[in-house]
């Protein structure tokens, strides 16, 4: 939880609670991510994660029970095709410290669902009162990790006459706007830190032309259905395998 009341410095490039958008499309439900090469970049996991990958595979323990948590994909159209919003979460941070990630966070008991979560969390980040989202899909940690997180990740367009912001000695020290190739392709150069399921879905929207392209492809999505990668250890590293994809 971010404190509000202290100052509000603008982002680099800057630009209450309601029911997440359920889908009525007659179309299939899509599953979720779609089956990429386990071996690509984006499913290399970091040592971070390979250390604790291989602790868990050598003396497994009794998986933490995962919190339910929500964050949400903030979009914004420009002539060159939309962009989202990331932060770096600041080396305070006891989870994904410098980590690239969506604004976002844990559930707390006075939250009416899942979708308030996302919009409280979203408000205490970045100032932005979000009035419409749609789910995409829901994320959890997987089971070597000591902190487990439940996660439904929303997207939203950025609402008419909004800027977010973000506080100095809060949960970010860095902000920017970026398509999503572009980001998956700094990450693989290894110049953007991201987590495994930031990644995924910056990869899914890759190629979608504008914010309503987005937020359509989110409506025929199963985003109830819980992604919850595995390692698979290598000889050099641990690689990142989901559901239905060989090595599961």
């Amino acid at each position: 939880m971010t404190d509000r009341t202290g100052p509000r410095p603008t982002p680099t490039d800057p630009a209450g609670p309601h029911p997440a958008r359920t889908s009525t499309s007659a179309e299939p439900v899509l599953p979720h991510p779609v089956a990429r090469d386990a071996a690509e970049p984006a499913r290399v996991l970091p040592d971070w994660l390979v250390e604790r990958a291989r602790a868990w595979a050598a003396e497994p323990g009794t998986p933490v029970e995962p919190r339910r948590a929500a964050t949400v994909v903030i979009l914004r159209d420009t002539p060159a095709g939309p962009e989202v919003y990331l932060f770096r979460r600041a080396t305070t941070m006891k989870f994904a410290a410098q980590m690239h990630a969506f604004p976002g966070g844990g559930a707390e008991p006075e939250d009416a669902d899942i979708a308030a979560t996302a919009v409280r969390e979203v408000f205490e980040e970045t100032g932005l009162r979000l009035t419409d989202l749609t789910p995409w899909a829901r994320w959890i940690t997987p089971e070597f990790e000591p902190r487990r997180y439940d996660t439904w990740f929303f997207v939203a367009g950025l609402p008419a006459g909004q800027a977010p912001e973000y506080f100095e000695g809060g949960e970010a020290d860095h902000v920017v706007w970026l398509r999503p190739a572009e980001a998956v392709r700094l990450h693989a150069a290894g110049e953007l830190a991201m987590l495994p399921p930031t990644v995924e879905t910056l990869r899914e929207m890759a190629g979608l032309p504008d914010v309503a392209a987005v937020v359509a492809a989110a409506v025929g999505r199963d985003a109830t259905t819980p992604i919850v990668p595995r390692a698979v250890l290598t000889p050099d590293g641990a690689r990142m395998v989901l559901p239905g994809e060989a090595g599961y």
